[in-house]
């Protein structure tokens, strides 16, 4: 976020694509705001305020940040240096990474089971006369219903974090790192180190993506066989989800995928993780 100061003792904030050293078009974001039209602004000071969270904001990175930590703490580096990772912390986060994954599942599912139901209702009142009304859209199962588990998850998170941060003895800016829970004051945003969150479900004849845009808002979708080596051409997108459909000539296909960040027209350097998924034609 910018923000800038006008001498008349007014704020505004300029959107984060309008880079800090373009002083034009800062000058003329502002001077075309309705409540600056028409006053002369001599003197512009430009203060920027960089704020790195280690939360994520949207649902695809908590979803990922819970996975993360439930694979992650359980490793011996991490119980050996952190006392607090009792059997307990363990137990509960593992359960709220089940939860999660349970939720994301199921509002994917119900999704795509809307889309289904409102395809068929619509033919079932309109046609065209030929459409086929054999298969009778069903509810999908969201799957086994995990453990319940209280309420505000990333409260736990925030309130675990801060008791590891407290064993000065074991906490490190490395430490942080590694578990996705680093975040500072003053530190911009570094593309060299970007890793791309996200998650995929599959659905019969599409796939569905959700990203974290925090910091990127395009990116490179990859696929490939499994097994292949190379990479097919990579799809572009804008926003937090993309749908894909494949003209297959197998069903089922057995896909890996990943994502890379597209910012400042160049890919970024780190790839994601690399998923395996299942991809089927839709039954006619």
């Amino acid at each position: 976020m910018k923000k800038m100061k006008i001498i008349e003792g007014k704020c505004v904030s300029v959107p984060a694509e309008v880079k800090e050293d373009a002083n034009d078009k800062i000058m003329d974001y502002v001077m075309n705001l309705p409540h600056f039209k028409n006053k002369r602004a001599c003197v512009i000071i430009l203060s920027i305020i960089l704020v790195k969270s280690w939360e994520p904001k949207d649902e695809a990175g908590r979803l990922a940040l819970i996975k993360h930590l439930d694979e992650t703490l359980p490793l011996a580096i991490y119980t050996t240096a952190f006392p607090e990772l009792t059997a307990t912390v363990l137990g509960d986060i593992h359960n709220i990474n089940l939860m999660g994954k349970y939720l994301g599942t199921a509002s994917s599912v119900g999704e795509s089971d809307a889309k289904k139901v409102n395809t068929y209702k619509h033919a079932f009142f309109t046609g065209p006369v030929g459409t086929p009304m054999v298969i009778v859209p069903t509810a999908t199962s969201y799957g086994v219903v995990p453990i319940v588990v209280p309420a505000d998850a990333m409260g736990y998170i925030r309130n675990l974090r801060g008791i590891l941060m407290r064993n000065k003895a074991s906490w490190s800016d490395d430490i942080a790192k590694a578990l996705w829970l680093y975040g500072t004051d003053g530190e911009s945003f570094d593309p060299a180190t970007y890793v791309t969150l996200y998650s995929v479900h599959a659905f019969p004849g599409y796939l569905h993506f959700h990203v974290s845009t925090k910091n990127v808002h395009t990116h490179h979708i990859y696929i490939r066989k499994v097994g292949a080596l190379a990479w097919e051409a990579p799809i572009s997108f804008d926003g937090a989800n993309w749908d894909i459909h494949r003209a297959s000539g197998s069903s089922p296909e057995n896909l890996e995928v990943m994502i890379l960040g597209f910012y400042d027209n160049a890919e970024t350097v780190l790839p994601s993780l690399i998923t395996k998924v299942t991809y089927t034609m839709p039954v006619v």
